[in-house]
């Protein structure tokens, strides 16, 4: 009779551990996955809208520059003390200008995801420094730096056309020079680069707190999955206590999920701003 009395009691549990499971992996886990990632999507739409029109005026940048160094050429005879600026000028301009290569040879800007927050802010800190090295440092170089400014007036045409794309309109007076290279840097890092620089760091902390959301939902996706298992196939071999605390398990990661996604909500109405 006890016997009988325990069957039935762990059935109707067994039912109602079912019965809670179904509710938490359809009307839980999978309701938030799926709900995170039309959030998500806007969020990148919103990043990329942002991004798209700075990649291509740092693309346009990269190959203006790339362009308009080809005049630029160092003299004989550096002296020790200054050597070290003028090496360094030439080399930075030579680094930046490689960046040009991939969207010349493909006719494409870089795409939005092409540089890490870092990468990109490490970048346009060089393109400053194209302004710092000619701005602050010229009584050291300007006897060794030569630009043939004639040549590059009459055939660089076609870097006046990618200036152009940075700055539209902005410098079409004027002639190619090295005090040009170094106004347009300078303006390109506080007009172009300052004004967006934290959005490439705010997208990278959501994507990382995305993908702990991520995470976490499916692992607890999987454990309901395999609660269900040990109620279909092992309930007559595991103790109903163990199908109680992976239920309770269950229900204490929903809770989990439901404020990680809070908190994703949160940070996706915050970011960008």
């Amino acid at each position: 009779m006890n016997s009988f009395l325990y069957c039935c009691y762990m059935e109707e549990q067994v039912q109602i551990i079912t019965s809670i499971i179904t509710v938490l992996l359809t009307g839980g886990f999978i309701i938030l996955f799926l709900e995170n990632q039309h959030i998500g999507a806007n969020v990148m739409e919103r990043y990329h809208f942002i991004m798209q029109p700075f990649m291509h005026r740092l693309s346009n940048y990269f190959n203006f520059l790339s362009s308009a160094k080809t005049y630029f050429s160092i003299k004989r005879g550096i002296n020790t003390r200054d050597e070290d600026y003028v090496i360094k000028f030439k080399n930075l301009m030579d680094k930046l200008g490689h960046y040009a290569h991939p969207c010349i040879m493909s006719g494409q800007d870089y795409p939005a995801s092409k540089f890490s927050a870092k990468q990109l802010q490490s970048l346009c800190e060089d393109i400053n420094n194209v302004w710092y090295y000619w701005d602050n440092k010229r009584g050291c170089m300007v006897d060794y730096c030569y630009y043939d400014e004639r040549k590059a007036n009459l055939y660089c045409q076609l870097g006046r056309e990618y200036l152009n794309e940075v700055f539209p309109h902005k410098y079409e007076k004027e002639k190619l020079s090295l005090d040009l290279i170094s106004n347009v840097s300078g303006t390109f890092y506080t007009n172009v680069y300052e004004p967006i620089q934290n959005v490439p760091y705010e997208y990278e902390h959501w994507c990382k707190q995305e993908k702990s959301f991520q995470k976490c939902t499916f692992f607890t996706i999987g454990l309901s999955l395999i609660t269900l298992f040990v109620i279909l196939m092992l309930r007559d071999l595991v103790p109903l206590c163990v199908m109680n605390a992976l239920t309770i398990s269950n229900m204490v990661l929903l809770a989990l999920s439901l404020y990680m996604f809070s908190m994703l909500m949160k940070l996706a109405r915050g970011i960008f701003r």
